[in-house]
């Protein structure tokens, strides 16, 4: 094992793990990439600044996965609320117009972003939580603290196995398998 100077590192316990929590945080746009045939941006975003700084960037090298994208549908029922998204966008930037030629123009774009969390049912079947973006806005709804965080989603109780029906008996049991 190579030398390390203890004395120069602060120690954390196991399973202790600073990551963001439900707020609102200023975003910077990364990557877009554009789904023309179904209609949709799947948009990478990092956090722009504070104790989170490029989080999502650390957690793809880590682990290999960017954590949080942004999808923002362009079908025609959608438009509505991509246009709100660009407002956003267009808002938090000055003199920045978006080019629907280049969606990509998007990136190096901040914006805010309203994060909650969700319950999801995780590989073993145990029930884990996880962060989305609830909400698009400006930098200036972030800043001035005008957003509210959504309340947790929670995942609807399993009622599969509790509304199958309990197996009847057949007319004239005798007690005998019938097959």
């Amino acid at each position: 094992m190579r030398r390390i100077d203890f004395n120069q590192i602060e120690a954390q316990e196991d399973g202790t793990y600073n990551a963001p929590s439900p707020g609102g945080y200023i975003a910077r746009i990364e990557r877009v990439e554009d789904n023309e045939q179904k209609e949709y941006l799947v948009i990478e975003w990092d956090f722009a600044e504070g104790p989170f700084a490029g989080y999502n960037a650390e957690t793809e090298e880590r682990a290999g996965f960017w954590p949080t994208c942004l999808f923002r549908s362009y079908k025609e029922k959608a438009l509505p609320f991509f246009k709100g998204f660009l407002t956003a966008v267009e808002r938090s930037n000055r003199r920045f117009v978006f080019d629907c030629a280049r969606p990509n123009c998007l990136e190096g774009k901040l914006v805010g972003v309203v994060l909650g969390e969700e319950e999801y049912r995780k590989r073993n079947g145990k029930t884990g939580t996880r962060l989305y973006v609830a909400r698009t806005c400006s930098i200036d709804t972030i800043e001035d603290g005008k957003y509210t965080v959504p309340e947790c989603k929670r995942l609807q109780a399993d009622t599969q196995a509790a509304s199958a029906p309990a197996l009847a008996e057949l007319d004239g049991d005798d007690g005998e398998l019938p097959f």
